[in-house]
């Protein structure tokens, strides 16, 4: 284990703890001492990013270590954030901060000094506009999936975890909608066509349909009651589009296919 790794290694772990003891914090109401331990678990985060960066030569967006990496990194900010904008939700904070845990947690399994070569597509300008619009939307999409779903389960106050969820997509559908789009400008760019029919195009198309049915259905009195499913079925179209879709038999084909 090199210099690089072994730091790579310890800023996962403080990290990690700090996410997981601010998560506590905020449950347990202790807010400053859950606000302190964020920013430090933020620090080590951005740490992690900055190593990225540097081994690299290039912002780190491209392998699956890197965008993991990334997601962490902003958990904290779209909390601080959601709380300026409406402080009134501060009791969403630990979903925040222990959504953070899980992508880190991810990236101890792997190659923490990884050296990953920009291919001649990715050297465009739609490049880190692309990833960091799908980045920031689909870390905002888990803290909704957990709300939602916690939010089914509780007997009093259940509108107020409607309401948290239906603000926290709100952000996150117009950065999906915009990595679709510029994510179809890089496509015309690079392959001289919008659209390809590739299988993670055609699986983000799937997950920002359903996220626009749960939209709908919250709007449509009579659908109202299936909006929780559309928002669960948009997060499990998201996760095998992030993850699942690699590793199909057929994705050897994909342009977009990264490790």
């Amino acid at each position: 284990m090199n210099l690089l790794e072994l730091l790579a290694t310890v800023l996962s772990v403080i990290a990690v703890s700090s996410y997981f003891l601010s998560g506590a914090c905020f449950w347990k109401n202790r807010e400053w001492w859950g606000y302190a331990l964020a920013i430090v678990g933020w620090v080590a985060n951005l740490g992690i990013f900055v190593k990225n960066w540097y081994i690299n030569g290039y912002p780190p967006f491209a392998s699956m270590y890197q965008v993991l990496s990334d997601i962490s990194l902003l958990f904290v900010l779209l909390m601080a954030l959601i709380l300026w904008l409406r402080p009134e939700h501060k009791w969403i904070a630990p979903y925040f901060c222990f959504g953070a845990m899980v992508p880190l947690i991810g990236t101890v399994f792997m190659d923490r000094n990884m050296r990953w070569s920009l291919m001649p597509a990715l050297r465009s300008p739609y490049f880190v506009p692309h990833v960091f619009s799908y980045v920031l939307s689909y870390a905002l999409c888990a803290v909704a999936f957990l709300i939602c779903v916690i939010g089914l389960f509780q007997k009093r106050n259940r509108e107020r975890y409607e309401d948290a969820t239906v603000l926290i997509l709100r952000i996150a559908f117009p950065f999906m909608t915009l990595g679709l789009l510029l994510g179809a400008l890089w496509a015309d760019q690079v392959w001289g066509n919008y659209w390809m029919w590739d299988i993670k195009e055609v699986w983000s198309l799937i997950t920002a349909s359903l996220y626009l049915c749960y939209f709908h259905a919250r709007r449509a009195e009579k659908l109202k009651k299936f909006a929780p499913l559309f928002c669960i079925l948009g997060f499990a179209a998201l996760i095998f589009t992030f993850l699942c879709v690699n590793v199909l038999p057929d994705s050897g084909g994909s342009m977009h296919t990264y490790t």
